[in-house]
């Protein structure tokens, strides 16, 4: 089994062993036999609630999970999109820049969404999951890595071989997860953020500048209060407007009568 990436969202809670924290790849031990029956186990109880109507949306997400395990590795292809989020142009973006990524470089990194988790709720144990069905040695999948995509929950996970970890660096995968996923998810924008997280994967991995994550735009949150200072210079500026007003309705009339009286000859008559 291939070794895991451990860097996830600093908001969740990691269970990684303290290895996989530090980034070093380990080699896992092929599951008991009592492990795999009890994902027989599973399965069979996926397979009979897919059957069953009444269990809805817990069904689809069995079905799901289950889809994509049982999905062969993509040879062609980079996209596996169970939740149905990824427009026609996101997947053909996509789908391009993973292509000349994998000419490039040798790197296979696929895009996966699925609806919701059920059995596997940790989004980096379900990645590591499909990622040792599809490639279960580390020969086979030292430079291949999955960019996972949970719509429920709107998380995900960037897991991968050995080699892939190490190119791509802990750094990469917290910001991509905590920026591009982070803020892109919050408001349900889930092909930017796929597109975005691919986009820096990849420049990444070819030798280029990573170019950054996306600026979180909040809005000034400043008061609207005037401060004591500002009200004081606005009662000044009143006041002084004020007086102005009442010297010239008193110096005008004056000024109007002392015009008429010297201009009466009559008026001391």
């Amino acid at each position: 089994m291939l070794a895991r990436s451990s860097s996830r969202p600093v908001s969740r809670a990691s269970t990684r062993r303290v290895d996989a924290r530090r980034g070093r790849a380990s080699v896992v031990t092929r599951a008991s036999a009592v492990e795999d029956a009890r994902r027989l186990a599973i399965g069979a109880l996926a397979s009979a609630c897919v059957a069953t109507s009444g269990f809805g949306g817990v069904a689809a997400a069995l079905a799901g999970e289950l889809e994509i395990l049982q999905t062969p590795a993509p040879t062609n292809g980079y996209v596996v999109d169970d939740a149905a989020i990824m427009s026609r142009s996101t997947q053909q973006s996509v789908s391009k820049t993973l292509k000349e990524l994998e000419d490039a470089t040798g790197y296979h990194v696929n895009v996966i969404t699925v609806r919701k988790l059920v059995f596997e709720t940790d989004p980096f144990a379900f990645g590591d999951k499909v990622l040792e069905t599809w490639y279960p040695t580390v020969e086979v999948g030292n430079d291949k890595g999955n960019l996972l995509l949970v719509k429920s929950t709107k998380d995900g996970a960037i897991v991968g071989g050995p080699k892939f970890l190490k190119a791509v660096g802990d750094n990469l995968i917290d910001s991509v997860l905590t920026s591009n996923y982070g803020i892109n998810l919050e408001q349900e924008k889930y092909n930017e953020a796929i597109t975005s997280s691919v986009k820096r994967i990849a420049a990444v991995l070819e030798g280029k500048e990573d170019p950054g994550a996306p600026q979180k735009y909040e809005a000034n949150k400043g008061s609207s209060f005037k401060s004591r200072e500002e009200t004081n210079e606005k009662r000044d500026v009143f006041a002084n407007v004020v007086i102005g007003l009442l010297v010239i309705s008193f110096v005008v009339p004056m000024l109007q009568y002392a015009g008429y009286v010297v201009g009466d000859p009559d008026f001391d008559e």
